[in-house]
């Protein structure tokens, strides 16, 4: 599906995004994800981040779509990652303002957004890539959007769900044996990026960072080195886990507090049911409520198998807002 084909079933004119465009599509985020109440919440400095990567083409995997008076009303953004090929993933990100929908709009997105994956893929395949794999996230209560991704083949692939604590009453600092906690030393990016890719490698969907994606996070605005924290072997001084901590300020003023959020918490399996990960979640609340935030927050896969969700409650978080991933893939 092409751009005329945008123009022709929705009435907008679609262009490709430009980033003199990320102001109006913040907006636009701003007011689909309030109307929503979508925990995923965009910034304009993190939309700057996406176009400024050298990583991501938003000329090429986003199309902005414009009402006749130039207000962006819709967008498509089929984000295709074509650093990692393990698997070819694809980020289906589009919205519809509120005020547009039921018009045909929102599918002709989706259409677009998988022709456009399916496209991307065929032309750039390589023997030894993985399959094509594209993700929709979507609150568990936005039926419009589900119903949407179910018609157009994107099956339930998962529930996630986001978890909060005050930072009041905290447990007290715990003492693992045989290891330490340190700050987040940025000096050894390298050797994080290993231990938490290794953490995960048996987690669903996990796919190990490239080091261009792996500059690109630690390097993002939202990451906050001071409230994160390392896991030292104290007889090697290897790292063995981390509580990777960043502050999404764009959801303070809508949830009406200010937030640390831990946004990925690795344990190596050689150091796991000792405690490591509750001493570091436990620290990280610490640094938290020393910085003068008001919560602690993170997500979790529901069906993870270690037993994340069972800690996080045993620690004082409690649900607040459910995700549910809507996947289509093709060998």
């Amino acid at each position: 599906m092409d751009d005329l084909d945008l123009d022709a079933r929705t009435g907008l004119r679609w262009a490709p995004l430009l980033r003199t465009d990320l102001p109006d599509l913040a907006r636009l985020y701003e007011v689909t994800t309030a109307h929503d109440e979508d925990p995923e919440r965009q910034s304009l400095p993190m939309l700057e981040e996406f176009v400024d990567s050298p990583r991501s083409r938003p000329a090429e995997d986003v199309r902005a779509g414009r009402s006749e008076d130039g207000t962006l009303v819709a967008v498509a953004w089929a984000g295709c990652n074509r650093s990692i090929t393990e698997v070819r993933r694809v980020h289906l990100g589009g919205a519809v303002h509120p005020a547009w929908r039921r018009r045909g709009i929102g599918g002709a997105v989706l259409a677009w957004q998988l022709a456009h994956a399916r496209a991307w893929d065929e032309a750039t395949r390589e023997p030894g890539h993985g399959p094509l794999v594209a993700r929709l996230y979507a609150p568990v209560g936005q039926g419009d959007v589900r119903d949407l991704a179910t018609r157009h083949g994107l099956e339930v692939a998962r529930y996630f769900t986001e978890m909060a604590r005050p930072l009041t009453d905290l447990p007290a600092p715990r003492d693992v044996p045989g290891v330490r906690l340190v700050d987040l030393d940025l000096a050894r990016s390298a050797e994080i990026h290993r231990v938490l890719d290794t953490a995960f490698a048996d987690h669903w969907g996990h796919a190990d960072r490239t080091d261009d994606v792996w500059a690109d996070q630690i390097g993002s605005s939202v990451v906050r080195p001071a409230w994160s924290v390392m896991a030292l072997d104290e007889g090697t001084g290897a790292i063995v886990g981390v509580a990777l901590s960043c502050a999404y300020e764009q959801d303070w003023a809508a949830e009406g507090r200010s937030q640390g959020y831990t946004d990925e918490l690795g344990v190596l399996r050689s150091h796991r049911g000792r405690g490591v990960a509750t001493a570091l979640l436990v620290d990280s609340m610490h640094r938290f409520a020393a910085a003068g935030l008001d919560s602690a927050g993170l997500g979790v896969d529901t069906a993870n198998p270690s037993g994340a969700l069972g800690l996080y409650r045993s620690l004082g978080y409690t649900d607040e807002a459910a995700t549910c991933v809507h996947e289509w893939s093709r060998p």
